[in-house]
């Protein structure tokens, strides 16, 4: 089932270009655009058009595009049944990552993974950053993404990945909201909102541990005016402003009610890949690691924190 035309053309459109296509792909720029011509004379049409340095698909290319993920979805599919049928079920990678954001993010790693390798099955188990160094310890899952470091394990590898600043959203009607200013961010210290009532999340949520080790740090308690354990409920509640509140920088957006301030210095939430440190890493999940590490970093707020183990990932995807 020869499926590389497929394959070249979703490479253009991921890349929005020739070039780094090329790159990808590991083949000639002269040779992609070559094979990109003769698609488009064979269809009698155009699949991309050039804007401002990159490709977009035409609307015939979108169709053309959405057939031929699905022909690629359908050969993975039949190569994993044919595997099983042949070898009967491997053991699958077993992956952790944290409910809801982390399901949407295991669906897209997921894609690329079983395109690459379509014999080797992917599971996961929704756990909270708290519980998966410790399901690691155990041995209940092979790698773990997930956010802030516990350290409560010898034999857990946590690597950070990448970082996304947390920044104080404070009601417009607060003393200090005339600091603020629309062209940029303003640094603020914590100790400016000692007394300052305080939407929090519940002690377990990832946010809620980096801001308690914030006041903790700044050695003072915060005055809590709303607590909760679902993440939707103090959205909502910083957001009618019922106390300043943290948020990722990928949340900021202009709105009425709010000001928003980074912190001086600055707050960050850390992402780590964990794993078992003793556990020698196979070319399939190597390159697991390295989707991962891309596909999270395509949310423009998190920041790579480089490092010789996250480079040789990338770099080996690549």
């Amino acid at each position: 089932m020869n499926t590389r035309q497929y394959n070249y053309l979703l490479t253009i459109a991921d890349c929005k270009g020739i070039l780094a296509a090329s790159e990808k792909l590991g083949i000639t720029q002269a040779a992609l655009s070559k094979f990109l011509a003769e698609q488009e004379r064979l269809l009698g049409v155009k699949l991309f058009v050039r804007y401002k340095r990159h490709m977009y698909p035409t609307p015939a290319g979108e169709l053309y595009l959405e057939a031929a993920r699905k022909i690629l979805a359908v050969k993975n599919s039949t190569l994993q049944t044919v595997n099983r049928l042949t070898h009967g079920a491997g053991t699958p990678i077993r992956i952790a990552s944290t409910p809801y954001r982390g399901a949407e993010l295991f669906g897209r790693v997921f894609r690329r993974f079983s395109a690459l390798y379509p014999t080797v099955d992917l599971s996961l188990d929704e756990i909270y950053s708290s519980a998966q160094e410790e399901e690691i310890h155990r041995g209940n899952t092979d790698f773990a993404f997930g956010v802030n470091l516990h350290a409560s394990y010898r034999n857990v590898k946590n690597l950070p990945v990448c970082r996304e600043e947390l920044l104080l959203a404070v009601p417009a009607f607060h003393p200090l909201a005339p600091l603020a200013r629309k062209d940029c961010l303003v640094s603020v210290s914590i100790q400016s909102f000692r007394n300052t009532p305080f939407v929090l999340p519940g002690k377990k949520n990832n946010i809620r541990i980096v801001a308690d080790r914030l006041f903790e740090a700044a050695g003072f308690a915060p005055v809590i005016a709303f607590e909760s354990g679902n993440g939707m409920t103090v959205d909502v509640m910083i957001r009618q402003g019922a106390g300043a509140g943290f948020i990722p920088r990928r949340y900021l957006k202009p709105e009425p009610e709010l000001v928003h301030f980074r912190l001086d210095p600055p707050c960050f939430e850390i992402s780590y890949i964990r794993y078992e440190a003793e556990r020698v890493l196979t070319a399939p999940e190597r390159c697991l690691l390295g989707i991962l590490v891309e596909e999270r970093l395509k949310t423009r707020s998190h920041e790579l924190i480089p490092g010789p183990e996250i480079d040789s990932f990338l770099e080996e995807l690549s």
